[in-house]
């Protein structure tokens, strides 16, 4: 009986869908008086839904070509994103999240009760990536950095003197997710190839889920996420294997309170430590958010370092000669990273030629604003800046389309402002870390990680271009800069 009735049921579905979704484009903020690049309309842009996510990032320039001045908008399938130009940086860095949002314009992206369970204003993890992580960093430098080293032996597998092909993105996610988990679960959870393997492959998943839930309208949410994500499933195999973690660290509490000897001292305990969530359902939701929020920026900005590395093999022993001259005078500490000026610069302009995506410091509008040029933007609008366009704009870059691995490194150099000058500065010049009071939290422990990657690889390992320098090192995928998996590179172990 059942079955008779599941073609109707689809019928409906699809039937609401489609009313719910004409009645959404006749609700969505009047922008007419803001010019567009690109498809002339957001049906335009349904039809040519490929398209727009190849030529995403030719309309986005030629906007920020057009209008120097002024503001611009392009479709998004789904919605308009207003750019905004660089004269607005300082009012959005300031204004109150009631006025221009960074939760809602995540939530309105990511769909964070539908694709992770948990609420989207449900984030005290951020304060402990602020606080107690960015403190525990020198403390917990060691175990690091020792991760990092084994994933290397484990996943490289070099033999003496042997130049090997490897996949830059698949290294760089294993290592990366290595040194995430040993400071978010701790050993021995953090080289466990399910907890790995469930966390690499989450971001696949989730994309996947996005591009049906974002055509769905806000009162059909809970019913169409039941049918297209597989929260249910994702959670389920993470409690199998943290659940087991948690029990153990919740009967410690339980019997010894809030010390007992070998305690752990990673983000999972510091979660336990805030007494906000027991359930074992909860505390994994919130660590793969960790995880997601963690490794794959960290994996992708390392991807194009590596490749970057391996296409300017004449700046390697610069930043070789660098490293080894502070480890021997200060050995491998947290420390020591803030005196490899070369090495943050190399990761900085990494950031700067490549990055992660063309638009950056996404808010959405949550009343009426007239910015200070006149420009009207309606309550709902989402709003952004063109990251990579400002990033290679030659009024603020010399030689902006070339990468120039010690850009910043002579600028501190050169100039009083050093710090300005460092991969975690938050500045107007680069937008990869965002700005003002939404800046990445956990900027510090992405910078200590790579610069340790980088530092480990320069030091241990000679890398050069495999014999495929016509495959590009990324790829577009709408706002998104992704690494190329098909990108790799060759590498030795080093001969000295």
């Amino acid at each position: 009986m059942d079955s008779l009735f599941t073609p109707y049921l689809v019928t409906g579905i699809c039937s609401a869908l489609v009313v719910a979704c004409s009645l959404g484009f006749l609700r969505r903020p009047n922008l007419d008086h803001i010019p567009v690049v690109g498809h002339s309309s957001l049906l335009a842009s349904y039809w040519f839904g490929k398209g727009l996510e190849v030529d995403h990032d030719r309309f986005v320039q030629e906007g920020y070509d057009k209008y120097k001045s002024g503001v611009f908008r392009v479709a998004n399938l789904t919605h308009w994103i207003v750019c905004l130009h660089r004269s607005h940086l300082e009012y959005l860095a300031r204004a109150p999240e009631d006025h221009l949002s960074f939760d809602h314009a995540t939530n309105n992206l990511l769909k964070m009760e539908y694709t992770f369970g948990l609420k989207f204003n449900d984030n005290y993890q951020v304060s402990l990536v602020q606080s107690t992580l960015t403190r525990n960093l020198s403390v917990l430098y060691a175990d690091v950095r020792d991760e990092i080293v084994a994933a290397c032996n484990e996943y490289l597998d070099l033999k003496h003197n042997e130049w090997k092909a490897i996949s830059v993105e698949h290294i760089a996610l294993q290592i990366a997710s290595r040194a995430s988990n040993r400071m978010f679960v701790g050993f021995p959870l953090c080289r466990d190839p399910d907890w790995l393997d469930l966390n690499i492959n989450i971001p696949h998943a989730i994309v996947a889920e996005l591009k049906l839930l974002k055509f769905c309208p806000s009162f059909m949410l809970p019913l169409v996420a039941k049918v297209v994500t597989n929260l249910s499933g994702r959670t389920s195999r993470g409690v199998t294997l943290l659940g087991p973690v948690i029990k153990k660290r919740l009967q410690h509490m339980e019997t010894e309170g809030t010390d007992w000897c070998d305690k752990p001292n990673d983000f999972l305990q510091w979660c336990l430590d805030t007494k906000r969530e027991t359930s074992l359902t909860s505390l994994t939701r919130r660590m793969i958010v960790i995880n997601f929020g963690g490794i794959h920026t960290t994996s992708s900005t390392f991807s194009q370092a590596l490749l970057n590395l391996a296409e300017n093999p004449q700046h390697v022993q610069a930043l070789r000669d660098e490293v080894e001259l502070v480890v021997s005078n200060h050995g491998w500490t947290n420390e020591a990273l803030s005196k490899m000026r070369k090495v943050d610069s190399f990761l900085k302009e990494t950031l700067r030629f490549e990055g992660s995506s063309l638009l950056g410091l996404s808010r959405q509008a949550m009343s009426d604003i007239t910015l200070a040029d006149g420009t009207f933007i309606p309550r709902g609008t989402l709003l952004a800046f063109p990251a990579y366009a400002m990033h290679h704009d030659g009024a603020v870059y010399g030689n902006p389309k070339a990468f120039e691995p010690f850009r910043f490194a002579d600028l501190q150099n050169e100039g009083s402002e050093g710090s300005r000058r460092q991969m975690v500065a938050v500045t107007p010049d680069l937008l990869s870390f965002g700005l003002g009071k939404h800046a990445c939290p956990g900027r510090f422990f992405a910078a200590t990680v790579l610069k340790t990657m980088l530092a480990h690889f320069v030091v241990s390992y000679d890398v050069k271009r495999k014999d495929d320098e016509s495959v590009p090192n990324t790829l577009r995928m709408g706002d998104a800069i992704v690494p190329n998996p098909m990108a790799k590179v060759m590498i030795r172990r080093r001969v000295n």
